[in-house]
C-alpha cells in the first residue's frame, strides 16, 4: 500500500496499490492504472481491521479489484449477515456489519476473498471444478443452493482461514459440508492459492477447532 488519505466526518483511506509496470513488446512500456481501495469507516479501529486484512491478503499474493470497503452499524445493511460484497459493473462494494473484532476480520477475509474471486478472475473455471470435487459439491455458486453447498462460500471460508494470524473458527455449515481437518483445509487452501496458509507452523497455539453447530456464517 502506497498512500493512504484520511479525511474528517466519516473516515476515508484511499489505498493505492500500485501494480508494477510491465512491457509489451521492445520499446512500448504500459503502466496499468493502479489499485486504490477506500474505507468508509467510523472509527480507526475499523479502518485497522479493514487494513489488517487487506495486508493479509498482500502478504498471500492475493491481488484486489480496485473497490470500496463499507462499516455499517446494522446488520439490515448487509442483509442480516455478518458481511456481502455487491458487483454493479466496475463498482465493487464490501459492506461489513459485524461488531466483533475477531468475527469482523473473519468476515472482512471472506468477502475480500470473493472480490479476489469475482473480481479479478482468480480462479479459472478447472480450478473451481477441482475444489467442487476436493469438497465433493456439485457446484460453485446459484441462488438455488443453500449457503454450505455452494463452492464459492467454501473457498471464501478456507482462504479466510489460511489467511488468519492464529486459529480460525469454521462455521458449522461448512463443517457439516465437507471435511475441516487442518490437513484437509490446508490441501484445499493450497490448491486455490499455490501456497500455504499464512499461519501454518507458527506454533501450537494455532490448533483448528470447529465452530460447534449453531456458529455464524458469512455471507
Amino acid at each position: 500500500m502506497k498512500t493512504a488519505a484520511i479525511t474528517t466526518t466519516v473516515l476515508a483511506l484511499a489505498i493505492s496499490l500500485q501494480a508494477d509496470a510491465f512491457t509489451a513488446g521492445p520499446e512500448l512500456t504500459t503502466e496499468p492504472e493502479p489499485t486504490v481501495i477506500t474505507i468508509e469507516a467510523p472509527t480507526h479501529d475499523h479502518a485497522e481491521h479493514a487494513l489488517w486484512a487487506l495486508r493479509r491478503l498482500d502478504q498471500a499474493g492475493l491481488d484486489l479489484p480496485t473497490m470500496t470497503i463499507v462499516f455499517h452499524d446494522n446488520y439490515e445493511a448487509c442483509g442480516m449477515r455478518q458481511g456481502m460484497l455487491r458487483i454493479a459493473g466496475d463498482q465493487i462494494t464490501l459492506d461489513e456489519c459485524e461488531r466483533l473484532p475477531h468475527d469482523i476480520r473473519r468476515s472482512l477475509l471472506h468477502e475480500l476473498v470473493h472480490a479476489w474471486d469475482y473480481g479479478t478472475d482468480a480462479l479459472a473455471d478447472e480450478l473451481r471444478n477441482d475444489l467442487l470435487r476436493l469438497r465433493n459439491l456439485q457446484s460453485w455458486e446459484g441462488a438455488h443452493l443453500e449457503w454450505e453447498h455452494r463452492g464459492a462460500e467454501h473457498a471464501a471460508e478456507i482462504i479466510a482461514w489460511g489467511l488468519m494470524e492464529a486459529e480460525i473458527r469454521i462455521p458449522s455449515s461448512v463443517w457439516d459440508a465437507g471435511s475441516n481437518g487442518t490437513e484437509e483445509l490446508a490441501e484445499a487452501y493450497r490448491l486455490l492459492t499455490g501456497s500455504d496458509p499464512l499461519w501454518l507452523g507458527t506454533g501450537p497455539e494455532n490448533t483448528v477447532r470447529p465452530v460447534p453447530k449453531g456458529g455464524s456464517e458469512t455471507a
